[in-house]
């Protein structure tokens, strides 16, 4: 089984959700991928996961820019790969950060370069904080 969870959801990622609400108990064998909405969201998954593996990589054909944060997974309720995406294409300065201390041409396209833990948090940190907005 493989998931999609988002912010807007698809129709089968919605449809998924109402039966994961409906049931008592859940049990997934397989891989499970959450596209996350913000460099925060992904850095909660790192740090939560055991032993993560981060790497920022860059689509071939789309040329758009992800990072994301995988861990294997044995015990229930999930028993597989868990994964958690970010798309940087709507966080260009995250992006720079975080690729700072790499030749940006080792990410090009078909690409993708290792990451720490350390290194999403060091990105995190100097990410400038806006307030809300009303």
């Amino acid at each position: 089984m493989k998931g999609t969870l988002a912010m807007y959801p698809n129709h089968a990622a919605r449809e998924l959700g109402v039966l994961l609400r409906l049931s008592q108990e859940i049990d997934v064998v397989g891989d499970l991928t959450a596209i996350v909405s913000s460099p925060s969201e992904l850095l909660a998954w790192a740090s939560t996961l055991a032993d993560p593996t981060v790497v920022a990589w860059q689509a071939t054909d789309s040329g758009r820019r992800y990072v994301q944060v995988t861990a294997a997974h044995r015990h229930a309720p999930i028993r597989g790969r868990v994964t958690a995406v970010l798309h940087c294409e709507h966080h260009p300065e995250f992006w720079r950060e975080l690729t700072a201390d790499h030749d940006v041409s080792d990410i090009r396209a078909g690409r993708q370069v290792s990451l720490t833990l350390k290194d999403l948090s060091r990105a995190w940190d100097v990410m400038p904080v806006a307030p809300p907005t009303t």
